[in-house]
Parts: C-alpha cells; structure tokens; sequence
C-alpha cells in the first residue's frame, strides 16, 4: 500500500500476485505483511480464468451498493431542495462520507480515486471513520431534538464531536500515536448512540425507533465485519460483504424516517389550521344564538305593549257605557273619554319608542358581537401588517444606498472582487437560517479570533458583517477582500443587498400571513366539518397533546394516573382540542408555573378524565358562567372566552358530560364523562 495503485501486478483492490508453479512440482512462497491496524490475509490460490470471474463478480455487487448510495443522496437531495429542510441535507452529506469511507476501507478508493496518494490511503479510512460518527451525529440529533435539548445527551454528542476532531488532528499529524485512540473511540460513539437511541424510544420520540433499528441493522455488518477480523467468523461472502448490504439497509431505514418525520411536521401544521377555522365558527354560531335570544326578548315585550293596549281600549268602552247610563255624569264621561283617548296616544308613542329601542337593541348587540371578532381579526392582521410596512420603509432604504453602490462596484473594482460580492450574496441565499442570539454571539466570536490570527485589521466588525452574510464557512476564500482596499466598500454593498432581501422575506412571509387570514375568514359561514369517528385510546391523545404544549409547560410538572382502559369511539382531533384548551387553562391558572395531576379510569362502562391544577380557582359567582361563548376573566389579549366554550361543544357532540369542581386560592378540576356505548355522533 505505499506504493502507487500502479505499481502492483495485477490491477485489482486487495492484493494479488502471479504465482507460476510449474506441473508435477511443489514451490515454498514466504509472505512478509505490515499494517498500522488490524490486518486479515485470508489467502486464496486462483486459477487465472476463476480470479477473472470472481474479479467481474465482485466490482458488480460494489457497483451495485453504490448505486443505491447515488440513487438514495440525489432523491433526498432533490427533496432538500425543494423542501428546504437541512435533515435531507445532512442525511446526504453523512451517507456520502460513510460511502466513501467504505470505499477506502475496501481499496476501491485508492484504485479509482486517489491511486497515486499511498500515505494517504493507509489512514483515509481512519479519518473516514471519525467524519462519519460526527455527521450521523449531527443527523442524529437533529432527528431527536425534540427530546434531546437540554437534556445531558445533548452535551455528549458535543463532546463526542470534539473528540473526534481531536483524532483527525492527531491521525493527519501523528497517525501511530492517535489509531488505537481512533478504534476506542469508535467503540464510545456506538455506545454513545444506542443509549440516546433508546432515551429517545422511552420518551416516545417517533424518529428514535427509525434510528434504532437502522443503527441495529448497520451493527449486524459491523459485527459480521469485525467478527471477520479478529478470525471469530470464516472468510465467505456474507462476512466480506456485510456491512455494505447493512449499510444500504441503513439508507433505506433512515430515507423513511425522514419521510415519517416530514407526515409529521405537515399534519401539525394541518391541525393548527384546523383548531383557527372551528374556532372561527364557534364565533359564527354565539352571534347567531345571541341574536335569536335578543328577537325572542324583543317579541316578549311587544305581547306587553299589545295587552296593555287592548286593556285600555276595554276602558274606553266602559266609559262610553256610563256616559250613556247617567247624563247627569256626562261631563265627567266626557272628561274621561278625553283622558283615556290622551293615554291611548301616549300608548301609541310609547309602542313607537319601544320598536325604535328594540331595533337600537339589536343593532347594539349585532355590533357588540361583530366588533369583538374584527377586534380579534384586527390584531392578528395589524402584526404582519406592521412587518409589511416598517420592511417596506427598510428595503426603499437599502435600495438607494445599493443604487449608489452599484455605480461604483461596476466600475472600479476588479472582476475577481466582483466575482467575490456575488458569492457572499449567492452563499447568503442558499444559507438564510436564522440564528438564536447565543449562537450568533458564539459564531461570530470564534470568526473574530480566526480574523485576528490572520492579522485583519477590526476583525469583530467584520466577523459580524461575515456572519450575518451566512459567509463564515468559507472565511479562507474571502481572505483577499480583508487584504484589499476595496473589501470595506464590497462588504457593505453585500451587506446593503442582504438587507433587500431580508425585507422582501419579510414582506413575503407577512403577506401570506394575512392571505391565511382572510381565507380564514371566507370559510367562516361553513358548515362544521364532519367528526372521524374511531377506537382511540384516551391516553395516547393526551400524551400527544401534552407533547404539542411542551414549550408552555417547561416550568409544570405533570403528574399522570393512567389506569388500564379499553379505547374509545371518538374524534381524536376534537378529543385533542379539547385536551389542549382544558391543559392551557390550568397552566394559566398556575401562571406557568406548579403541578397539574391527570387521572383516567373507566367507571360503569364510561370513560372519566380528570384534569386538576393547584391554581387561583374560580369565584362561586362566576363559576356558572365559565361555558359561555366570549366570557372571560383575563385581561384582554391573553384570551377571547372561547376556550372552555369549545370544550363544551366537543364533550356535548360525544354526548358526554363536563363537569368542574373548584375553589379559590386551592385550585380547580374538570370532571369529563364519556360514554363508550353511543349513538349516532351529531
């Protein structure tokens, strides 16, 4: 192997030799064999035809595993860039290097893509190793960050990262020293992963039973691989071959975890959508409730006036009767008649007044109802519409600033510094994820010290200006523009036209923010949808529910007394609505803060959740309203009043009960009832 690929005698990956022995004669041929790790040498003798086939058998199942490696790298690469979803993009970048670190660990690479690099080629393999866990290490995490941040994995994988950088500068510099190091590592990262693997699957994290099984898989090839090594399993084409088929297994495994972790992501967003439009229609239905009750008390009220007036119509009768009966008293009849006529016109103008007062009344109410809802629709568009405006003033900014730029760029910089303000705003992007305040600081102190060492002059200024270009991955090809007496001017122009963009982004995202609006609003006169009614267990969908809320919850500890319970005939979406309504009131209750307990258990063929929080509790004297559409007693901004109004429809569609149990400065709980036997589902 430190000779160049070219130099052997016979042009194939593992080394073969010509040996002439002539017939009816015995020859005696001494191998002397080095290596700087474990070594196999399963000798074999061929004759010239047999080594030929074998040769042409064994390059076809090689072509064979990596082109399922190209087939899987540019489907999911075509789905990075149409999805923009940097999993795909690390899936890619860790199963090419995995790919070629087989390569090298089997010969192909020094006989296809490095024959001359010999030195090379005896520790590619090694590094190749190293790359590897530090790539799947970094998908891995990715996949399972749902559970993994802040949790004590998180800090493994990072040092587990650094520890393998240190053995790829250890092998460039010292390959002897460091190989053993390298092995053991190896060893750890393996460890390492399977017990996150297995963190993940108690945490019920769907991408860690994908992991799972494709790193069990891969182990199988390494096992079969290095059973092969240590003389523990024989020389055959299983062993020889394993950890290609294992690891094209691998792909295939990790490809459906991706495709399961993008169902996921877009049936959250499905449901999100779905939770704003009901809510919408619940608004509809309450206005139209409130209005049929003002019409039923506005026609109660014209029966009074109508009683009232057939009543002094009958007086007016009498008095003529006694006018007749006695002419002695025919002034005072007369007097009266006057009087009972004035009443009646004061009946009439007081009808008049009560319609117009009925027709005000209803109006009031109508614009009551309606200025709650456009004031809800009002401050959910005003957000973006501020983005729209204040992105708008910015971009009109940058864009003068870059018309006198531009002037300048065309005609006194160099092509090739021209060439360079077109990569730092193409780079910008390709690569406009943005960054948490901690690791913008963290990013750009670490491009400072690069800059400093090699003697830029206000390296900070400009490490800030790089990062915010997303140019600090490629600080050695930009090296020229902090030499130049131009690269302040180009950095700037690229900075003016990074600002253009962001604002367009803004405007964007802002703009089809208020079109999701007022879609929303189109459908509000909808009918409700229809429930899906299935056998769901009760407690998957609150387990579900409690993992959507995982941000609100991060300070309250839940407490869970699940008893065994047969599954439920019911609509899992609406059962999860209403979970997340009933878990978001108790966490506000607490102020975010303490232990809610939630309790399951089947009692008389009914299915009884209970939800108890230790919060503020609810006054007696408005306990009985707490189920009305719009009544609350938040402050407004934190809540319309349609939460628990929700729930009650949801529980009253399963033809179940709620009921809440409460007490000031103690806490609260809500009682839900349903049946598993029940009719037809409205």
């Amino acid at each position: 192997a430190a000779l160049p690929f070219s130099s052997r005698a016979i042009q194939y990956r593992y080394f073969a030799f010509p040996v002439s022995v002539p017939a009816q004669s015995q020859q005696v041929v001494y191998l002397r064999v080095q290596a700087l790790d474990g070594l196999l040498v399963p000798a074999k003798l061929w004759s010239e035809s047999g080594f030929q086939q074998f040769k042409q058998q064994d390059y076809m199942r090689q072509s064979l595993y990596y082109g399922i490696v190209l087939a899987m790298v540019l489907f999911n690469l075509l789905l990075f860039v149409g999805l923009r979803d940097p999993m795909f993009l690390l899936y890619v970048v860790a199963e090419l290097i995995f790919a070629l670190t087989l390569s090298s660990f089997s010969g192909l690479a020094h006989e296809f893509i490095w024959p001359t690099a010999s030195s090379w080629s005896n520790v590619a393999h090694f590094i190749g190793w190293s790359c590897s866990f530090i790539s799947f290490g970094l998908f891995f995490r990715g996949m399972m960050w749902s559970c993994m941040q802040g949790s004590w994995f998180d800090a493994c994988y990072k040092i587990l990262g650094i520890c393998y950088l240190a053995a790829i500068a250890g092998i460039l510099l010292t390959k002897e020293t460091f190989l053993q190091f390298s092995v053991a590592l190896n060893g750890l990262g393996v460890t390492v992963f399977c017990i996150s693997f297995i963190y993940g699957i108690a945490k019920r994290n769907r991408p860690a039973y994908f992991l799972f099984v494709a790193f069990f898989v891969l182990g199988i090839g390494a096992f079969l691989t290095v059973g092969r090594g240590l003389g523990l399993l024989p020389n055959n084409l299983l062993t020889v071959n394993g950890l290609q088929v294992s690891s094209a297994l691998e792909m295939i495994t990790l490809a459906l975890a991706l495709a399961d972790r993008f169902n996921q992501i877009r049936k959250e967003k499905a449901a999100d959508q779905q939770k704003l439009l009901e809510a919408q229609e619940s608004l509809v239905v309450s206005l139209r409730d409130s209005e049929q009750l003002l019409n039923e008390k506005v026609d109660l009220r014209t029966a009074e006036l109508k009683a009232a007036n057939i009543q002094t119509t009958m007086t007016l009768r009498l008095a003529e009767s006694a006018k007749e009966r006695a002419v002695a008293a025919q002034r005072q009849a007369e007097q009266d008649r006057k009087e009972a006529e004035l009443a009646r016109e004061q009946t009439a103008q007081a009808l008049a007044d009560l319609q117009e007062s009925q027709n005000k009344l209803v109006a009031a109410e109508k614009m009551a109802s309606l200025g709650l809802l456009v004031s809800n629709v009002a401050h959910e568009i005003n957000t973006p519409n501020s983005a729209v405006q204040s992105s708008s003033v910015n971009v009109a900014d940058s864009m003068r600033a870059n018309l006198n730029n531009m002037s300048r760029l065309l005609d006194s910089v160099s092509a090739e510094h021209r060439i360079l303000f077109l990569q730092l705003v193409t780079q910008f992007e390709k690569n406009n994820e943005p960054f948490s305040t901690r690791e913008e600081r963290q990013i750009t102190k670490q491009v400072t010290t690069f800059l400093d060492h090699a003697g830029i002059e206000d390296a900070n200024r400009k490490a800030r200006l790089m990062v915010k270009l997303r140019a600090h991955g490629q600080l050695a090809d930009y090296l020229p523009l902090f030499n130049n007496e131009d690269g302040d001017f180009i950095l700037s122009a690229a900075n003016g036209v990074v600002d253009v963009l962001n604002g367009t982004n803004n405007i964007q995202t802002a703009s089809a923010k208020i079109s999701r609006i007022v879609g929303s609003l189109k459908e509000l006169s909808g009918n409700d949808r229809t429930l899906s009614m299935f056998e769901n267990h009760l407690y998957r969908c609150m387990e579900q529910t409690i993992i959507t809320l995982e941000s609100k919850l991060q300070d309250i500890d839940v407490v869970r007394n699940y008893q065994d319970m047969a599954p439920l005939r019911c609509d899992n979406e609406s059962m999860h609505q209403a979970f997340s309504h009933l878990m978001l009131n108790a966490a506000q209750a607490m102020h975010h803060r303490g232990t809610i307990m939630i309790g399951m258990r089947s009692v008389n063929n009914q299915a009884e959740v209970r939800i108890t929080d230790f919060g503020c509790g609810i006054a007696d004297n408005i306990s009985g309203r707490i189920f009305e559409p719009f009544f609350t007693t938040r402050s407004s901004g934190e809540g319309g009043g349609m939460g628990l109004a929700l729930v009650k429809k949801v529980i009253d569609q399963h033809k179940g009960r709620i009921e809440v149990q409460t007490e000031v400065g103690v806490g609260t709980t809500f009682t839900i009832t349903l049946p598993y036997v029940t009719n037809e589902i409205s």
